[in-house]
């Protein structure tokens, strides 16, 4: 890559000189060696030029390259230059060349090719025919994807829907990314089992979103309650780790749409984009109930917003044996500690401060 240096001395020098040095993962070089312009250490990490005109050695400069020779997917050199008294670091990104990840929305720019939808049901098939049967109602050909880890199995598979059973227990957020491996449009909307689809589940309004900003996910409002949002921070602390910092508020509305606004941590109605949630992830060990803890792992690396305009209904339901497991019982034990631990060590806090 090229460089692009250049020397400013109102002196008056019978030679000039500068100097460049790397540290760790290339060498440098010039594209063409300047008559009148001595250049010594080509394709070396020392490279040196000398010239008793400074006009001279400018454009020498211009033609300086950084050639990468120790093979990193994404790394940084720092380039030292040196030139009488003065001195400058500057630093080099070297990255592998990526390909894009492309999807075909069809010619008619149909969200059924755009979007798919995916739930975790556990211990509740009422609820989640409900959502089947709503969400049939204004998207009828659109793809539901359901994870399941319930015993006994109700087949719920049919067409348009994608029924994957896994072991019974098997998890909340392991459900999650069961699911979520198995989405092929660019986009997913993530519901939970009890929510129903109505009239203001208008789907079209996040895609408008995604498709002209750089949100990596959007979130609507559930139920009769206000749009949710609230803030995340990592607060640093000393040796025994950071704090976790929770409040209330925003950071601003998204320019060109004010009905969102930018937020670390939304609700559990939101549409995405599949690539980037999928990079995040969904940690498994919150195997009954999780929802903070997501975010939190996708603190800097997802762009969010919490959105009007789009709502969904939540039928809560729930029964003995799942509330046995959602309490943390049946399979997993003192559960919360097991997550508390599992949080505080993964994160490096030691505290988690809340409004």
């Amino acid at each position: 890559m090229f460089i692009g240096l250049e020397v400013v001395d109102n002196s008056e020098n019978e030679e000039y000189q500068v100097q460049l040095n790397t540290s760790h993962y290339g060498v440098l070089d010039v594209t063409e060696t300047l008559s009148g312009v001595q250049v010594d250490g080509r394709r070396t990490t020392c490279l040196i030029m000398r010239s008793s005109s400074l006009v001279l050695l400018n454009r020498q400069l211009q033609t300086v390259v950084y050639v990468n020779t120790v093979y990193d997917i994404d790394a940084r050199d720092l380039v030292h230059f040196s030139y009488l008294n003065y001195q400058a670091t500057f630093s080099i990104r070297i990255r592998v060349r990526k390909s894009p990840r492309l999807y075909d929305p069809g010619k008619d720019n149909d969200i059924n090719n755009k979007v798919t939808i995916i739930t975790k049901t556990f211990l509740r098939y009422p609820s989640v025919k409900a959502l089947l049967n709503s969400t049939r109602m204004f998207y009828p050909k659109i793809r539901i994807v359901i994870a399941d880890d319930s015993r006994p199995v109700e087949d719920l598979q049919a067409e348009n829907t994608d029924h994957y059973v896994m072991p019974f227990g098997a998890g909340w957020f392991g459900g999650r990314n069961l699911a979520l491996s198995q989405v092929t449009t660019p986009y997913f909307l993530w519901v939970d089992d009890d929510y129903v689809f109505v009239n203001d589940t208008k789907l079209e309004k996040f895609v408008e979103v995604l498709d002209n900003t750089n949100l990596d996910l959007v979130s609507g409002r559930v139920g009769n309650r206000n749009l949710m949002y609230s803030k995340l921070s990592i607060l640093p602390g000393d040796d025994h780790g950071d704090c976790l910092v929770q409040g209330h508020g925003h950071y601003g509305r998204v320019p060109g749409y004010p009905h969102c606004y930018l937020t670390p941590k939304v609700t559990n109605f939101y549409m995405g984009r599949t690539d980037k949630v999928r990079a995040v992830g969904f940690d498994p060990t919150y195997s009954r109930y999780g929802h903070t803890e997501f975010f939190v792992d996708a603190m800097g690396r997802l762009r969010m917003a919490a959105c009007e305009g789009v709502r969904i209904d939540h039928k809560s339901s729930r029964n003995k044996d799942y509330n046995k497991f959602r309490r943390g019982g049946g399979v997993s034990g003192n559960y919360r500690n097991i997550i508390m631990r599992r949080q505080y060590f993964k994160d490096n806090i030691h505290c988690w401060i809340k409004p």
